[in-house]
């Protein structure tokens, strides 16, 4: 995107005003992105997950600790 300026495989503007587009070809380009953007979402949405579970342990484990000390 920084190198293009626009999401890879998908035209920008300026070429989609001057050469035109196919409007099914687009139509799929985009559906490809959504789900790529989908799969991602969830992938991070795992990751976080997993990070607050973990977050939540090491809470309980020090308060343990700080429970435990005199």
């Amino acid at each position: 995107i920084a190198a293009k300026g626009t999401l890879p495989g998908i035209p920008s503007a300026a070429e989609v005003a001057t050469q035109g587009v196919s409007v099914g070809e687009m139509q799929a380009k985009l559906l490809a992105k959504i789900e790529e953007l989908t799969l991602r979402q969830i992938a991070q949405e795992k990751r976080l997950d997993a990070q607050s579970a973990e977050i939540a342990a090491l809470k309980a484990e020090n308060t343990a600790l700080m429970r435990s000390q005199p």
